[in-house]
């Protein structure tokens, strides 16, 4: 999915020559900041001591006659160890939201540690490397690694950007090592660095993540600095109960067995053993409940081999966060390496990706933020609402898909419309009426669909 999306943002600058958006921010003070104590979480152990902050480097960089500045920081945590994050304000002045990308798999050199020089200066085969600074590691299991330039950077944090908001990506650093605790602990550190940035609205900070990721987006939440703690949450399969995760990884055959192993030594590096024997306090799903924000989408496809679609259920059953699935009939191949075919049947953009971007930009706008940018391709929103029909004629309760498609139906949503023989901007309620109206037989127009998804889905 990362590379998969560097090239969809790509095309998404055509939007800064198309539509006007809000306002923005100011940079960071270079001088070390101590970062304030914490209340005591679900952790205690992420909140032993005061962290600091050390500057690395910054740059700037220009798209649309914009410029943003970009800067690099390692924040010692309470541990001892050192958490890296990259901080990219808004370009606009006042107080801005903040979107957190979680960045599991990110290969970046800009460090300092040798570690970083030395990954950075492996072959990769196929964005893969064996693990070899993984815990346990015994000569096999290779790791998803991604080189991180400062262009991919660009990337990653163009869509929010382009809303306007600032960007603050923490980098997991899975190739290094370390455990589920130490990611944990990495999220909570950058959450206390953004704690102490100025110029942020504070009572509009998301996060966003998917896979891996999004495990690392809701436990950032889950431990966010009291200070500043997060108002939106989109993950998109997200792992959410460790011992859960470890019962589903270890049962898993072939190719998908081979590819979890890295997980599950990483799970037991922090808990000391399998579900029973381990210590898995504060990494099972009812431990979010209390940190999440009331504003959390979740979003999974039946079909998921890697994360099983009950990860996310427990948190939206437990913690009444929002669920979106994609409805599957028939058995999952355990051997299979997928998060499920929501990310090989639809076109690019797939629509959990405008779904999860739409939910977290829509809630951080400002009121006074008229116009909120994302992407779609047509083909793939009626893809996933083909399946929802399929269900609900199954007599499947799919209540929970109405919601969604009234944010992509909000007046002040605008796509990039991907589908498109030559990409445009659009109303998002044009593209969500016509969806809906292909796939149910409807006729409702631009400025009917709202008050139609209202009332829920068309029946079948």
């Amino acid at each position: 999915m990362p590379g998969r999306r560097r090239r969809i943002l790509q095309l998404v600058s055509v939007l800064a020559t198309l539509v006007g958006v809000g306002c923005g921010e100011s940079p960071l003070d270079a001088a070390d900041a101590p970062v304030g104590p914490r209340d005591a979480g679900a952790d205690a152990g992420l909140d032993a001591a005061p962290t600091t902050i050390e500057p690395l480097g910054a740059s700037s960089f220009t798209e649309d006659s914009r410029t943003w500045t970009e800067t690099r920081y390692r924040v010692r945590r309470p541990d001892g160890r050192a958490t890296y994050v990259q901080w990219i304000p808004s370009d606009k002045p006042g107080p801005r939201p903040v979107v957190v990308v979680t960045m599991p798999y990110a290969g970046i050199d800009w460090t300092g540690d040798p570690l970083d020089a030395r990954w950075a200066a492996y072959p990769l085969t196929a964005g893969q490397h064996l693990d070899v600074d993984g815990p346990a590691f015994d000569g096999t299991g290779m790791i998803v690694y991604d080189p991180t330039p400062l262009a991919a950077v660009i990337d990653q944090s163009r869509l929010h950007r382009l809303n306007d908001c600032a960007t603050l990506l923490i980098y997991g650093r899975f190739y290094a090592g370390g455990d589920v605790r130490d990611d944990v602990a990495d999220m909570a550190a950058g959450m206390a660095f953004l704690a102490e940035q100025p110029g942020i609205d504070r009572a509009r900070v998301g996060v966003f993540g998917g896979s891996w990721g999004g495990f690392e987006a809701l436990y950032a939440a889950a431990h966010a600095d009291p200070r500043l703690p997060a108002t939106v949450v989109s993950a998109m399969y997200p792992p959410t109960d460790f011992a859960g995760m470890y019962a589903h990884a270890t049962t898993r055959t072939g190719a998908a067995l081979a590819f979890m192993t890295p997980y599950v030594r990483r799970i037991v590096a922090a808990t000391g053993g399998p579900p029973g024997a381990g210590d898995y306090a504060g990494l099972r799903a009812t431990d979010l409940c209390a940190g999440l924000p009331p504003a959390t989408l979740l979003l999974h496809d039946e079909h998921d081999n890697l994360v099983p679609i009950a990860q996310s259920q427990a948190v939206a059953t437990g913690c009444g966060a929002a669920l979106l699935t994609w409805p599957r009939a028939g058995a999952i191949d355990p051997a299979l390496v997928s998060h499920g075919p929501l990310l090989t049947d639809e076109a690019t953009p797939q629509s959990v990706y405008t779904y999860a971007t739409a939910y977290l930009h829509l809630r951080l706008a400002p009121p006074d933020q008229q116009v909120v940018i994302d992407i779609v391709h047509a083909a793939s929103l009626r893809t996933h609402l083909g399946l929802v029909r399929a269900a609900q004629r199954a007599g499947r309760d799919v209540a929970a898909v109405a919601p969604r498609l009234r944010d992509l139906a909000d007046p002040r949503l605008y796509l990039l419309d991907l589908a498109a023989v030559m990409p445009s901007v659009r109303a998002g309620a044009e593209i969500t009426a016509e969806a809906v109206n292909a796939v149910w037989g409807t006729s409702y127009t631009a400025a009917t669909i709202g008050a139609a998804l209202a009332v829920g889905l068309p029946p079948p």
